[in-house]
């Protein structure tokens, strides 16, 4: 059977209904951008060497019997979402490992740490904390987190949350940042 040719006036009512229908398929997409929305990018976070331990210990002596404390980040977890008025929210947790030492006299510690966020180089804004740390049952040490900490960093056109860096640490008083600049332990390369 041979199909029976279509009119033009078939073929030009059909293309009116097509372009009306393509042009209200494009008029629902007004207003709407062509890029693809991607979840922001977090900021890289870095721990300063010589703030990465926290050492507590009674007078001047460094040896076992008088440490009252120690504490070594862990690790650090957290997200980004896209904020209010041009805003990034960084939410994070910074894991702690604490250990009692023997010359503590308490059930628990209180370890100073800070958060910095650092634009260009430079610091633009830093926050202390401090994390209270129980040895219910007799325990010598404890493997917890801070509570989550909320960070907005401003955003434009020009500047973007890959942009900065969040720096966290331990904050140290000037004879425990001498202890550990002393026992810093630098990695080297050796020839290839």
């Amino acid at each position: 059977m041979i199909p029976a040719p279509v009119s033009p006036r078939l073929w030009r009512n059909a293309l009116k209904i097509c372009t009306v229908a393509g042009l209200s398929l494009l008029g629902a997409c007004e207003g709407e951008s062509d890029s693809i929305d991607f979840a922001p990018a977090c900021p890289v976070v870095e721990i300063p060497g010589e703030a990465a331990d926290y050492y507590q210990y009674t007078g001047n002596d460094h040896d076992i019997t008088h440490l009252v404390a120690r504490a070594g980040l862990t690790r650090v977890v957290g997200s980004c979402e896209e904020g209010q008025h041009r805003t990034v929210m960084t939410n994070m947790q910074i894991g702690l490992h604490v250990e009692r030492g023997p010359a503590s006299g308490v059930n628990f510690v209180n370890i100073p740490y800070f958060v910095a966020v650092v634009f260009n180089g430079e610091i633009k804004s830093k926050k202390e904390f401090v994390a209270h740390v129980s040895f219910d049952d007799g325990r010598m040490q404890d493997l917890t987190h801070t509570r989550n900490i909320p960070i907005t960093l401003p955003v434009s056109r020009h500047i973007h949350s890959d942009q900065y860096h969040i720096e966290i640490g331990f904050q140290l008083t000037k004879a425990q940042l001498d202890f550990n600049r002393a026992h810093l332990v630098m990695p080297t390369f050796h020839k290839m």
